[in-house]
């Protein structure tokens, strides 16, 4: 217990600490210096930020106008919370721990610091959806949407709780293609909506971001998810964990396909489920008694750290955190990858 305490409060201060690490970092603390102290805040949804993160600003405006301030307040959440519910959720925590950082961690504690609030806040929605308390479900989505909008898809996924690694799981992927092949539709159905017409307008054209990484986004969130549960499922007997998200997860991923920029936002919400699903479960293989297991638990980690370590090269994206500065010594460098991770926003 004594070495998770230490290493939450190391990644704090790490994340907390730093001067210019992240493309979007650099983003925010422009608009940080705009933003005003909690005596001037006041609830307005309608911001292009949203209010539950300009909550957060005023907060740390009320303590200094230095952007650290807020990076040690977000880092702390981000942190804190992710940390007690992967204890809460998973025997393993390091493993755990370890498959987060090499898919999602850095991206999230430096790069998308209001959604990833959101996700934050679905991961504990998400017993409410399992136990269909509907009306604590609905205000967590609410509670979403106030860090970031991209979290009002969240209202559908109490009609996809059927959806999981079965026969018919081809036939969802099918439907998933299908459907993404029609965006422009589907998108005018929200055009009357100012709130989230302006993001639509400014990323429906998007379509690709090249085939190279639309391929390696197939690979990392459909192919191998899918290929990982159905072998557990069906190949070893094995339970998988929180199959439903995982399983979207990679009707998702398919979608991003047509559009990366808007379903690649909606992966986030699913790729900790993911993390905490396929770190179990090798761990579990890896203690088992059988050899089968050992092997495959083998195959499946290397391969994942393979898959998923290239994430960090494609596009020189390592450039984003590396070399790492921080407020004690601050230095400017040039983020290579930068613009491109403005897709994202």
């Amino acid at each position: 217990m004594c070495l998770k305490i230490f290493l939450l409060i190391y990644f704090i201060l790490l994340i907390g600490l730093r001067y210019k690490v992240g493309g979007d970092t650099i983003n925010y603390m422009g608009d940080y210096d705009w933003r005003v102290s909690l005596k001037y805040w006041s609830f307005n949804f309608l911001d292009k930020f949203q209010p539950g993160y300009t909550f957060l600003c005023a907060i740390g405006k009320s303590i200094s106008n230095e952007f650290y301030v807020f990076q040690l307040i977000h880092a702390f959440i981000l942190n804190g919370f992710l940390a007690y519910w992967i204890y809460k959720k998973s025997k393993f925590v390091y493993s755990a721990f370890l498959a987060l950082f090499l898919t999602c961690y850095l991206y999230f504690s430096t790069e998308i610091l209001r959604e990833s609030l959101a996700v934050i806040v679905f991961l504990y929605n998400y017993d409410n959806l399992l136990k269909k308390r509907w009306m604590k479900y609905y205000f967590g989505v609410f509670v979403s949407c106030c860090f970031h909008i991209s979290a009002v898809f969240l209202v559908v996924l109490p009609f996809l709780r059927w959806v999981e690694f079965n026969r018919t799981y081809i036939l969802v992927l099918l439907i998933a293609v299908v459907s993404s092949s029609m965006l422009t539709r589907i998108f005018e159905m929200f055009s009357n909506i100012s709130l989230l017409a302006d993001k639509i307008d400014s990323y429906k054209d998007i379509t690709s971001t090249g085939k190279l990484a639309g391929l390696y986004r197939l690979l990392v969130y459909t192919i191998f998810p899918t290929f990982y549960c159905y072998l557990t499922k069906y190949g070893m007997n094995r339970y998988v964990r929180f199959e439903n998200p995982v399983a979207i997860m990679g009707a998702i991923g398919t979608m991003a396909l047509f559009s990366p920029i808007i379903f690649g936002r909606f992966l986030n919400y699913f790729i900790v489920f993911y993390c905490v699903s396929i770190s179990s479960g090798v761990i579990e293989f890896i203690k088992s008694r059988s050899k089968v297991l050992k092997h495959n638990a083998i195959i499946i980690s290397i391969s994942f750290c393979l898959i998923y370590g290239t994430g960090f090269l494609m596009y020189k994206k390592y450039t984003l955190w590396i070399p790492y500065h921080s407020i004690y010594n601050p230095v400017n460098v040039s983020r290579e990858y930068a613009n491109k991770m403005l897709l994202n926003r």
